[in-house]
């Protein structure tokens, strides 16, 4: 059975699976739907310590991306890569899948994983912020689409179709990640 826990509770009591997991963060900005999830993936840990930022993981990892993205955003033209800090992830146009939600939003999911090589921070959760650590299961991927989807929908009030879709996609760049491979 899939099993997630805050990441800085499964960090303070020393929980964090040595052997890799799955890390979800979520960047919400202020009074709109204009929303960053991140998920980070995480194999053969060497070693995590909190600096100022957040946490840092000794080890390589892939992260991808889902920017969902309100009607009434101004900057809608600017490559999600280009955007200002807080608003930006580290992909163009075309190398994001794209779909239209049914009330104008419009809703980024990364094609490819990145490659984190050596190490990478997980940022601190703040205001309504959240990260999550969900621990590697044989439903883990199950357990992170429901978690999505209900996120989507509860937190970005987006369809509960459109969240199933979406969803979808997100799981299609999460199957392609490397780090499980080796």
């Amino acid at each position: 059975m899939a099993k997630a826990m805050s990441l800085l509770k499964a960090y303070k009591t020393n929980q964090i699976p040595m052997e890799g997991g799955f890390i979800i963060s979520s960047f919400f900005t202020g009074s709109t739907i204009y929303t960053i999830y991140e998920l980070t993936a995480f194999k053969n840990v060497k070693d995590i310590f909190q600096g100022p930022d957040g946490l840092t993981f000794k080890t390589d990892g892939n992260r991808c991306h889902i920017l969902v993205e309100p009607p009434t955003y101004s900057k809608n033209y600017v490559e999600p890569v280009h955007r200002e800090d807080g608003a930006s992830i580290p992909y163009r146009f075309d190398e994001c899948h794209y779909h239209a939600g049914k009330r104008q939003e419009k809703i980024y999911i990364s094609k490819e994983p990145h490659m984190l090589y050596s190490s990478f921070t997980i940022l601190n959760a703040m205001g309504d912020n959240y990260c999550f650590i969900f621990f590697p299961t044989k439903d883990v991927y199950m357990a992170i689409r429901k978690f999505m989807a209900d996120s989507l929908y509860n937190d970005c009030g987006l369809r509960k179709e459109d969240c199933r879709i979406v969803t979808e996609k997100f799981l299609e760049t999460l199957h392609k990640f490397t780090v499980w491979s080796s």
